[in-house]
């Protein structure tokens, strides 16, 4: 009992003492990890001047620069800026002139005694940066500007290329160019008349359709800030594109079993109507062509441009998603322009052939004959446009 006694009086002698004996050499390695890892090691602070809500600033903010602190094995103190705000954009012009520049294009990113713009430039010098500011805590001298910074003509410009042309020669739109052509030439006046009346209602399709986008675009801007309606956005269009791509695969099926009346994205009965009677009621006069009559079937061309965008918007809704998360607002503009110039060339084609001599009813034969096609090439590129604007990029 007695020994029993002593073990325990042992025991709490010795217990208080534990903790100052000295660990295992693992432990103690242990232990210098977890001090190292709590330590708060210098961080690299750069600034990002950004379109806030474009999807190029979500994808730095989100992928880039995570990607790069990890390559790196450094940690970074990122302050995001709108450079399209005022303040923004004043900030940005200081910033680059302390360090010897001026501003050519956004995004812009400064870090340390670099100013890199463009995403291409940004793409190419943030790890670099980083992994330099990871040796030794300090940046990276002043680097000499390479190659050509990014432009708004950059390789992302041909989707929005290719969805002005498939729209163009959507069937609502072609159809309805066809009818117009046939209405005046019935009407008379001569190739002059035709010219004329041609340019003044195709010059209304697009300023009308440029129009509807700057709308679009102005919404959804003024949308973007909410995290949620963006990403909302981007996968509503994506999926709608989808659908549309299956929609036209339907309606090329259709058209393959001599069933064209039965396919499912054409313009309704309904609007067909008033897109007919609209161009009836302006082209129905006999007077001399005049100023006033020009102005006129500019006017028809864009009250059909806002009759038929329950067709064709189908292309244009997805393809204002994807011009918004590829570019700057410059970028978006002239791509915009760039889609609507695109939308309306079949649309002059079909009145460079009338004015040749080509009966209207040769060129409706041939587009019914390639309609199957048509329908197959616009599934083709919904899919495309599908995967574009469902990877936010």
């Amino acid at each position: 009992m007695k020994q029993i006694l002593h073990f325990f009086f042992l025991l709490a002698l010795i217990a208080p003492l534990a903790p100052l004996a000295p660990l295992p050499a693992q432990s103690q390695n242990e232990v210098s990890q977890s001090v190292a890892l709590q330590t708060v090691a210098p961080r690299a602070v750069l600034a990002y001047y950004g379109e806030i809500g474009c999807a190029h600033c979500d994808l730095f903010m989100e992928k880039v620069l995570p990607a790069a602190e990890k390559a790196a094995g450094v940690r970074a103190d990122a302050s995001l800026f709108d450079i399209l705000s005022a303040d923004g954009f004043k900030r940005c012009e200081e910033e680059l002139a302390l360090r010897g520049h001026s501003f050519t294009v956004f995004p812009v990113l400064i870090i340390g005694n670099n100013v890199y713009q463009g995403n291409a430039a940004i793409d190419e010098n943030l790890l670099p940066e980083l992994s330099f500011f990871a040796k030794g805590g300090t940046y990276r001298d002043m680097q000499k500007p390479a190659g050509i910074p990014h432009t708004p003509f950059s390789l992302a410009f041909f989707p929005v290329l290719l969805a002005g042309l498939v729209d163009g020669i959507n069937p609502c739109a072609f159809a309805t160019m066809l009818f117009f052509m046939s209405w005046i030439a019935l009407r008379g006046g001569g190739r002059r008349r035709m010219l004329a009346s041609g340019i003044a209602f195709i010059a209304g399709v697009f300023f009308a359709y440029l129009g509807i986008g700057f709308g679009l675009f102005s919404i959804f801007r003024t949308a973007s800030g909410l995290e949620w309606v963006r990403i909302g956005v981007r996968y509503l269009f994506a999926s709608l594109s989808l659908l549309f791509a299956l929609l036209s695969l339907w309606d090329a099926v259709a058209i393959r079993r001599g069933r064209a009346a039965d396919m499912m994205l054409q313009l309704p009965s309904g609007l067909k109507l008033l897109v007919h009677r609209a161009i009836r009621s302006t082209a129905s006069t006999d007077r001399p062509f005049s100023l006033t009559i020009s102005l006129s079937f500019f006017v028809t061309g864009s009250v059909v441009a806002f009759l038929e965008l329950a067709c064709t918007g189908q292309i244009y809704f997805p393809a204002i998603a994807y011009m918004l998360q590829s570019g700057g607002a410059k970028s978006q503009v002239l791509w915009l322009f760039l889609y609507n110039t695109a939308f309306i060339v079949p649309l002059g084609c079909v009145l460079a052939l009338c004015l040749a001599g080509v009966e209207q009813t040769n060129i409706r034969e041939w587009f019914s004959r390639n309609l199957f096609i048509s329908k197959l090439l616009i599934a083709l590129f919904f899919m495309l446009l599908a995967i574009l604007v469902w990877g936010g990029k």
